[in-house]
């Protein structure tokens, strides 16, 4: 568990990983469900189910997680690779979003990458899957996902997991993750094209 006054990025890191999750199920996506639960000491940590090694024969949802990856770009995921895809149930999930929106990347990282694709892993995805996928992204109302992410780092704030992650660091992150997701929203369909 983290110390108290450790980085910021700390908490946008968790506040990502909630986020990432709510709004991929919400829109159908393979991603694994993440939760913030209070431990019996007290702390705080992120709770998901038992996952096992995805082997690539071992799922069904491979068209689905093709669709994925335009989410994944929405996000500006810089960290999607083959070991953040596992199975559950016969089904491929994907997982560890702490690296999305402006989590772990300095302002300067951002502005460079904003524009690109950042993802290195195609998630055996097909023209078709992408293009459903690049449909998904199309119909995302930034105004609306903006309350989710706003809804998961107050959580995270209000936890007291990180004490510098205080509410005006909140409207800042808040404030920058949306015109991100304004942007990508914009950019991603071209790289489909």
């Amino acid at each position: 568990m983290p110390k108290r006054e450790r980085d910021i990025h700390v908490a946008l890191e968790i506040s990502s990983e909630i986020f990432s999750s709510a709004l991929g199920k919400s829109l159908g996506l393979p991603i694994n469900e993440v939760e913030l639960v209070k431990l019996d000491d007290g702390r705080y940590g992120l709770s998901m189910d038992r996952l096992e090694e995805f082997e690539g024969n071992n799922v069904t949802n491979l068209f689905e997680l093709g669709m994925a990856l335009p989410f994944e770009e929405f996000l500006l995921n810089v960290d999607l690779k083959r070991e953040h895809v596992m199975a559950k149930d016969g089904k491929g999930l994907i997982i560890d979003h702490g690296h999305t929106l402006d989590a772990w990347k300095p302002l300067y990282y951002v502005e460079q990458i904003l524009y690109n694709p950042v993802t290195r892993f195609d998630l055996w995805a097909t023209r078709d899957s992408l293009q459903e996928g690049v449909e998904i992204v199309k119909g995302i109302n930034v105004d609306e996902v903006s309350k989710t992410l706003r809804e998961a780092m107050t959580r995270v704030m209000d936890t007291g997991i990180c004490s510098l992650f205080t509410r005006q660091v909140m409207e800042e992150h808040l404030q920058i993750s949306t015109k991100i997701l304004r942007h990508r929203k914009a950019i991603v369909p071209r790289f489909y094209i």
